[in-house]
């Protein structure tokens, strides 16, 4: 607490009076309350007289400074100002799926200006192709759902079954719809829109096939069930689809050109299934939807990845696959679980239904 030559001149008049053993008390307090170091260590850091600072990453000589003429304090302070420097210097790492890479931002892979497997930068002729092939498969797995009204006639005088039963199969496909857009919705965020949309209506071709040469009404109600869910894809997924390649400018007009399919596939089902029923009979009502789903299946097949996130991930995989190197990263690497996203799909709705009412 005195100079170096021994005087009080830098101590406050104050301090002059008192005695030099309320001065130690109160050094000591200090030392107590705002450095809790043990007395034992400030002594070694008075008679510390060097002091290495090595950075992590550097490939340089240590640096070394004289702290002899420095006070325990100062040295503690300035050991703390040197730990969180080391700390901003070192980058974070986030743990993937696929490894554990660094977020340098030199190694982030992000889409390109004017990119085309960004779905953003297509051209308006891709855009219209997508929207068309969109519409019209969801168009098709809609109709299903109504022609089989002009089939239930036919089934009812077949199976000799009621008029209940006849038009339970309605609502197994209803049913099916609901469950499977539940499902099908979250599995598009994990794995992509076109990975879904191949499987999904692929299957739904091919329930069709059973549900033509169905020999009893159970295994319609059936196979109508597990077709609807397949195809629930289109109608929970394609939404997704027109949202991932359209802008905000033009995102309107894009829906609305969509949802023509859509909104008039329940008017074009009995429409077509009635001709039908009436001059081929109720099985080949089944059999022209599944030649209609095979021809969107196509369509759709064509479409590349249209979801960001899932493009992003699979080029980070492949550069790192490619380089060997597993500082290759997206924003998107940290992909959700299942269970996290369906608990969210479920709840969604009753929250906007609360939190957003439409008045």
């Amino acid at each position: 607490m005195t100079a170096p030559n021994g005087s009080h001149a830098s101590i406050p008049k104050s301090l002059q009076d008192m005695s030099s053993s309320s001065l130690q008390s109160v050094e000591k307090s200090l030392q107590k309350d705002v450095f809790p170091f043990s007395s034992k260590r400030t002594s070694e850091n008075t008679r510390s007289s060097k002091e290495t600072i090595v950075s992590e990453d550097s490939e340089h000589e240590p640096v070394q400074h004289d702290d002899r003429s420095l006070s325990p304090y100062t040295t503690a302070i300035r050991a703390q100002s040197q730990t969180r420097s080391a700390k901003r210097l070192d980058l974070s790492r986030t743990q993937t799926n696929a490894s554990t890479t660094t977020s340098d931002p030199r190694f982030e892979i992000d889409f390109e200006e004017d990119d085309r497997a960004n779905p953003r930068s297509w051209s308006l002729k891709i855009i219209g192709l997508v929207i068309a092939s969109m519409s019209y498969a969801t168009t098709c797995v809609v109709a299903y759902s109504t022609s089989y009204t002009s089939a239930i006639p036919g089934i009812i005088t077949d199976f000799g079954v009621s008029k209940s039963i006849g038009i339970l199969g309605v609502t197994t496909y209803l049913l099916g719809m609901a469950v499977g857009s539940v499902i099908l919705a979250p599995l598009s965020e994990m794995y992509g829109r076109r990975p879904i949309y191949i499987i999904a209506l692929g299957l739904f071709t091919l329930l069709l096939l059973p549900c033509a040469l169905a020999p009893n009404v159970e295994a319609i109600l059936v196979t109508r069930f597990f077709g609807a869910f397949a195809a629930s894809a289109m109608v929970s997924n394609a939404p997704g689809t027109i949202n991932d390649i359209s802008s905000e400018e033009y995102r309107a007009l894009a829906f609305s050109i969509w949802s023509i399919g859509p909104m008039n596939g329940p008017v074009i089902g009995p429409v077509i299934g009635g001709f039908v029923f009436q001059y081929l009979g109720w099985r080949w009502t089944i059999w022209v939807v599944m030649i209609m789903s095979g021809a969107a299946f196509f369509g759709v097949a064509v479409v590349p990845e249209t979801y960001a996130p899932a493009i992003l991930r699979a080029r980070a995989a492949k550069k790192r696959k490619v380089t060997g190197d597993d500082r290759y990263w997206s924003r998107y690497d940290e992909r959700l679980e299942f269970l996290p996203l369906l608990k969210v799909n479920l709840s969604r709705p009753f929250v906007m239904a609360v939190t957003e009412p439409i008045w």
